[in-house]
């Protein structure tokens, strides 16, 4: 995998060892193959994702798309996310569950990767579907992201939660709290946040020494779930939702450029519509005058704790 077994040397920046094996499948022309991952409570950035309810973030499947694919293909360079084209997550992935991932992948005429994925976890119930483009340095420093007007205005003081307040709001915990300062806020409108990129951070952590920069590059996957987290304090502050708030589809959401260590990233999302249980949630992220990451759709679900855990006694 991208940093070989449990405690070994990373050779590029990752949350965690997203896969634990792989089977390829012979025949075709397209590369196939199945991913195996059991969710543990102690891998990085676990504990701190819904304290005391082990789930595995929707990202880090997408992470684990990665660094399969990277693995794979035996690119010198790791492949990185450059769309998340469609994804849905169908049923929550808890502590002890082991994830299986039916995948495709097909090499395009520009060098990249376009990656479907089925899962289902080892009691038969579909988890996700998701199809990305993956696509090596190339990619990484000649795509551009246009977004009409520009970064947004540094507002002169902020006017949203405080950082106490962010933490009583959102139900994650350091490491996997990624959403620093509420720079500007209408509530139930639209919401700028601020995630400062920090060399300490676990995904840095057990990189080799005397790599390249461009292996230090800030996983797409974490910058797409602060993006998230920001989303639910936006929707916290329009009224109308309770339970816990997961992620249950992304559409149309794409990466450029390189963010590093030193970054501060700023994530601008909006509520484009509410109904029932659900926010959908639009949006983009900038580093300084660049935009590095547009969200087309941000689906959010809200539902009852005991729906998510599977041991729970109160669990319909």
């Amino acid at each position: 995998m991208s940093g070989g077994p449990a405690g070994a040397p990373h050779t590029f920046a990752t949350p965690l060892r997203a896969v634990d094996r792989i089977e390829v499948c012979p025949g075709g022309p397209d590369l196939r193959f199945r991913t195996f991952k059991t969710v543990r409570a102690d891998d990085p950035y676990m504990a701190g994702h819904f304290p005391g309810l082990t789930l595995l973030p929707a990202v880090f499947v997408l992470e684990g798309l990665r660094q399969a694919v990277t693995t794979l293909t035996g690119t010198g360079e790791p492949l990185n996310l450059v769309e998340v084209v469609t994804g849905r997550w169908l049923a929550p992935m808890q502590g002890g569950d082991e994830v299986r991932l039916d995948v495709t992948a097909a090499q395009t005429g520009d060098g990249r990767w376009l990656v479907t994925a089925d899962g289902v976890r080892q009691d038969g119930v579909p988890v996700v579907a998701a199809k990305v483009v993956l696509g090596g340095r190339d990619a990484v420093v000649s795509d551009r992201l246009t977004p009409a007007g520009g970064p947004p205005p540094v507002p002169a003081t902020a006017a949203g939660p405080d950082y106490t307040a962010i933490l009583d709001r959102l139900p994650v915990r350091h490491p996997m709290l990624l959403v620093d300062r509420v720079e500007a806020f209408d509530p139930g409108r639209e919401i700028t946040t601020l995630k400062a990129v920090s060399g300490s951070e676990p995904c840095y952590g057990a990189m080799e020494d005397g790599l390249p920069l461009s292996r230090y590059m800030y996983p797409r996957a974490l910058m797409l779930e602060s993006f998230g987290q920001s989303s639910v304090l936006l929707w916290l502050s329009s009224g109308t939702t309770g339970g816990v708030q997961v992620a249950a589809a992304f559409r149309r959401c794409r990466f450029a450029g390189e963010v590093r260590p030193g970054a501060v990233l700023r994530h601008v999302a909006r509520i484009d519509r509410l109904m029932a249980d659900n926010v959908f949630v639009s949006g983009e992220s900038w580093d300084g005058d660049r935009c590095v990451m547009t969200v087309g759709a941000l689906i959010g679900s809200s539902r009852p704790r005991a729906q998510l855990d599977q041991r729970s006694p109160d669990r319909r």
